[in-house]
C-alpha cells in the first residue's frame, strides 16, 4: 500500500512538471499570407505532442473543443544558449470585421493560456478601398529590470492605454536587447529575450505584432529572431515581407540582411512595389525597416554619408525605389531619438506635406532601451522639419482616408501627442 501510494505521488509530481513545462507564454498574433487567417505563436519550456489553438467568435472553456481548432507545429532552436520550442498555429477561415476568441496550449496534455480575443479587419472590402483605423509604430525597445523609462515598461503600459483605438503594432527593430545583457561566450541571453516577450504579451496576445530585425537582433545569423517572429513571409529564412490592411500597402525588410541590388531581397522588394503600384497606382505605401535614410542625431550611421561607407551604400541600394515606386512613408528605428522630415529624395526636398513629391521619413527608436537615449543633435538639416527630441515614445498613424492620413507622435512620460501633422496624398514626377 505505502509503495502504491509513493507511486502514484512520484507520478503526479512529474506529471505536473510537464505540465508546467507546457504552459504557454510569450503569445503574439500576426498575419499570414491569406487575409482570413490570423497566426499565433507562443513558447513551452518543453514540447508537446498536440500544439493547438482552440478558436471561436463566443466565449468557451477549453476542457471542451470550440468550435474551431487548429493543430500547429513546432519549431526548435539551434542556437547556442536558446532552449525551448517555438510553438505556431494559423487560425484560418476567419470572418471580416468578427471578435474572436481563442487559447493555445497542447491539446494530448489538456494544457491551455487564458482566453485571449482579436477582431479581424473588413477585409472583404475592394482592396484598393480605404478604411480608417489606427496603428502604432516604435523600435529600439528592450526589457531592462524595474519601471524606467529606459525599458519597455512605459510603451507598454501606454499603448494598454489605448488598446482599443488602435488595430496592429509594428516594431521596427531592436527587439528586447538582449545581446547587451548576455553571459560570456554566448550570442545572446534568452531569460532576457523571453522576459520582453512576456512583458509585451497583453499586446501581442490581442494585437497583431508585426517585427523587423535590428542589428541587436543578430544573435549570429537572426535565426532566433525568424524562428520567434513569424512574420508573413514567403520563405521562412526570410526577414521580408508585405501585406495590406484597409486599403493600406505596408511593406517591412531587414537593414540587416544583403540589400544590394540583383540581392534575393532587393530584388523581392522592386517586385513587390512594381506589383502594388501597377494594381493601384493611388494606393498609400507605408514602408518600414530599422536603419533610417535620414537622421540628424550626432551619431555615427547619421554622420554625412561620406563618412560612414555602409550608408552610403544603404541609401545607393535603396532609395531610389521609394522614389521611383511612390512610397509615401518610410518609418525606422535605430537612432535612439525622434524626428521627421520633409518630402526628401537625394537630400533635395521635393514638395511639402499637403503636396509630397518624395517620401516622408520618420525615425521612432524611443521605444525604451538599456542603451538610453542620443541626446546630441547636429545642426537642424534641410529636410528636417518638426519636433527633434530624444524623449522616449511611440508613433500613431491614423488612417482618415484614400487622401489624408495623420501623424502622432505620443512622448511616454506623460502619454500625450508632442508632434503631429496631416499627410496629402501626393504624386511623385518620376
Amino acid at each position: 500500500m505505502n509503495k502504491l501510494i509513493l507511486f502514484l505521488f512520484v507520478f503526479l509530481y512529474i506529471s505536473n512538471i510537464l505540465a508546467e513545462n507546457l504552459i504557454p507564454e510569450s503569445v503574439k498574433l500576426a498575419f499570414t499570407k491569406s487575409k482570413n487567417e490570423m497566426r499565433v505563436t507562443w513558447y513551452t519550456m518543453d514540447e508537446g505532442e498536440a500544439p493547438t489553438v482552440l478558436y471561436n467568435t463566443e466565449m468557451f472553456e477549453p476542457i471542451q473543443d470550440s468550435t474551431f481548432t487548429s493543430f500547429g507545429k513546432v519549431i526548435s532552436y539551434f542556437t547556442i544558449g536558446f532552449d525551448g520550442k517555438i510553438n505556431t498555429a494559423v487560425m484560418s477561415s476567419l470572418s471580416p470585421s468578427t471578435i474572436y476568441y481563442y487559447c493555445v496550449g497542447d491539446k494530448s496534455s489538456n494544457v491551455w493560456s487564458s482566453i485571449f480575443n482579436f477582431t479581424t479587419n473588413q477585409f472583404d472590402a475592394p482592396s484598393n478601398e480605404v478604411i480608417p483605423f489606427t496603428t502604432s509604430f516604435f523600435g529600439d525597445m528592450g526589457w531592462m529590470e524595474g519601471d524606467s523609462l529606459n525599458s519597455d515598461v512605459y510603451t507598454v503600459d501606454n499603448l494598454l492605454s489605448r488598446i482599443n483605438e488602435i488595430q496592429t503594432l509594428h516594431h521596427v527593430g531592436d527587439i528586447a536587447y538582449a545581446d547587451k545583457q548576455k553571459p560570456k561566450d554566448l550570442p545572446g541571453n534568452q531569460t532576457i529575450w523571453n522576459k520582453f516577450q512576456n512583458s509585451i504579451s497583453p499586446l501581442s496576445s490581442h494585437l497583431p505584432y508585426l517585427t523587423c530585425p535590428g542589428n541587436h537582433d543578430r544573435f549570429i545569423d537572426l535565426s532566433v529572431y525568424t524562428k520567434t517572429w513569424q512574420m508573413p513571409v514567403d520563405f521562412e529564412s526570410d526577414s521580408w515581407y508585405s501585406y495590406d490592411y484597409n486599403g493600406i500597402h505596408f511593406v517591412g525588410f531587414s537593414s540587416e540582411h544583403d540589400y544590394f541590388p540583383l540581392s534575393i531581397q532587393h530584388t523581392w522588394i522592386e517586385n513587390d512595389l512594381k506589383q502594388y503600384r501597377k494594381s493601384n497606382p493611388n494606393g498609400w505605401i507605408v514602408m518600414y525597416s530599422h536603419r533610417p535614410f535620414y537622421c540628424s542625431v550626432v551619431w555615427d550611421w547619421c554622420s554625412n554619408i561620406d563618412i560612414v561607407e555602409s550608408k552610403k551604400i544603404y541609401l545607393w541600394s535603396l532609395e531610389d525605389l521609394l522614389y521611383r515606386y511612390n512610397v509615401d512613408l518610410f518609418i525606422s528605428g535605430h537612432a535612439h531619438s525622434y524626428e521627421r522630415s520633409l518630402p526628401v529624395y537625394k537630400n533635395k526636398i521635393l514638395g511639402d506635406v499637403n503636396s509630397p513629391k518624395a517620401t516622408i521619413h520618420i525615425v521612432v527608436g524611443t521605444g525604451g532601451d538599456v542603451e538610453g537615449e542620443d541626446m546630441i543633435w547636429q545642426p537642424s538639416q534641410p529636410w528636417t522639419t518638426g519636433l527633434r527630441t530624444s524623449i522616449n515614445g511611440f508613433g500613431l498613424l491614423n488612417v482618415i482616408n484614400s487622401t489624408t492620413l495623420n501623424w502622432q507622435f505620443i512622448a511616454n512620460i506623460n502619454n500625450t501627442v508632442i508632434d503631429e501633422f496631416n499627410l496629402t496624398k501626393g504624386q511623385f514626377d518620376f
